[in-house]
């Protein structure tokens, strides 16, 4: 499924709420357990966008419904089994033309299908899916009047989906059944990508201007508590982006944060940890490290005051680069006295495998290993080197995706 690629891509969330729309009436055939559900206004686009060639869903010949309004849902378990529900118009009573073709070519094509009649309110549907249990459940749901808009928070997610080519919700707490099994491998693994979301917010939607995987606005919705990072980012100022003059040719990887007031940001990060009940963890860690060092790691990140943090991978090279408040003077590679400061003040998307060494250049301090500092010293650095904002609370750029979050909203391009 082509939707995946762009699913797993979404790291950084930020929060935001507008008033509810009236639901539509295809959302009454979306189960209650339903850990993500899209919602397109015309079927045979979407199919096109969310499935490869080979799909079965895109082997029926839907007539007149290929401009029919669809949501397409999947239910939570291990398998992800996928339930397409169709627009099939006003009239329950007598089913079209039109709707008894796709009902027949179900059958050919080892799919279960059921036509609603007048389950639903003003309209009725045609459900398909590879499993007989997932239609069975639809029906049930339909039949007892409970659906995905009973979910705690649903409403208030999908109040969020504002693009006018439709919208996936995506259920947070399962990011685990969403995500796709066979991720690439990279800086982080599946688990990593599976704690972070489920952390990050309650639910996810991603918004379509378009039928296209560029321009895509993420919006995310936590629950008030402030234990999530959306609510955390969302109170948080933007600041300048100024990575892109110290990055490598060749860049294949960066992930970072400008910070307006690096005070401010650790403050609202901690309070983050300590609605999560990891604040104490957190803090032994530090202690951990003040013994070590000699030097607490609060008391230096508020000295140095970082303005931004980014970590940057090319080639076969890793580091983590900070601008300070003060512009670093330039340096040869050293010994880093703050190894591990970081990642434990920031979080483990910072963590490096070695950053025992350092070294500074452009106003800006890397720590690495002695081979990565080097190569950076020595790399041509172009301003090019990453499309990335100039402000912005954080970005990310990969090979073929990016990232980036200002105040208004995320904005997630995956060629």
């Amino acid at each position: 499924m082509k939707a995946a690629s762009f699913i797993a891509a979404v790291l950084l969330v930020s929060c935001a709420r507008v008033s509810a729309p009236e639901a539509s009436p295809l959302m009454r055939t979306v189960p209650s357990r339903a850990v993500e559900v899209m919602h397109f206004p015309h079927l045979e686009q979407a199919l096109e966008l969310l499935f490869d060639s080979t799909s079965v869903f895109r082997s029926i010949d839907y007539g007149r419904l290929d401009d029919a309004e669809m949501v397409l849902s999947y239910d939570y378990s291990a398998g992800l089994i996928p339930l397409l529900a169709i627009d099939a118009g006003r009239s329950a009573a007598d089913t079209s033309s039109a709707a008894r073709k796709v009902l027949e070519q179900a059958a050919g094509l080892k799919l279960y299908a059921l036509h609603t009649g007048d389950l639903l309110p003003k309209r009725a549907a045609i459900l398909l899916s590879p499993s007989q249990a997932a239609v069975d459940e639809a029906f049930r749901h339909i039949e007892s009047k409970v659906s995905i808009l009973d979910a705690s928070g649903f409403a208030d997610a999908l109040s969020l989906a504002g693009g006018s080519a439709g919208a996936v919700i995506l259920k947070n707490e399962n990011a685990g059944r969403w995500l796709p099994r066979n991720i690439p491998p990279g800086r982080f693994s599946r688990r990593d990508l599976t704690r972070f979301l489920t952390g990050a917010a309650e639910w996810t939607v991603l918004g379509f201007d378009s039928y296209s995987r560029e321009g895509i606005k993420v919006k995310c919705l936590g629950n008030g508590n402030r234990k999530y990072l959306c609510e955390m980012f969302a109170a948080l100022p933007e600041a300048d982006c100024k990575v892109g003059s110290v990055l490598p040719a060749g860049a294949s990887f960066v992930l970072g944060m400008p910070l307006k007031d690096a005070g401010e940001y650790l403050s609202a990060w901690q309070d983050c940890l300590d609605r999560r009940a990891e604040l104490s963890k957190y803090r032994g860690r530090l202690a951990g490290l003040k013994k070590a060092a000699g030097k607490s790691p609060e008391v230096w990140f508020k000295e140095i005051s970082p303005k931004e943090v980014a970590l940057v991978q090319w080639d076969a090279y890793e580091l983590l680069l900070l601008r300070p408040a003060k512009k670093a003077r330039n340096s040869g590679i050293g010994e880093n006295p703050r190894a591990g400061f970081i990642p434990a003040l920031l979080g483990d998307a910072f963590r490096l495998a070695d950053d025992s060494r350092s070294a500074a250049q452009g106003g800006w301090i890397a720590f690495g290993s002695e081979e990565a500092l080097g190569a950076w010293l020595a790399a041509e650095k172009p301003e090019s080197a990453a499309e990335l904002p100039r402000k912005a609370k954080f970005y990310f750029a990969n090979d073929g995706i990016s990232l980036c979050a200002d105040t208004k909203y995320i904005v997630l391009n995956v060629n």
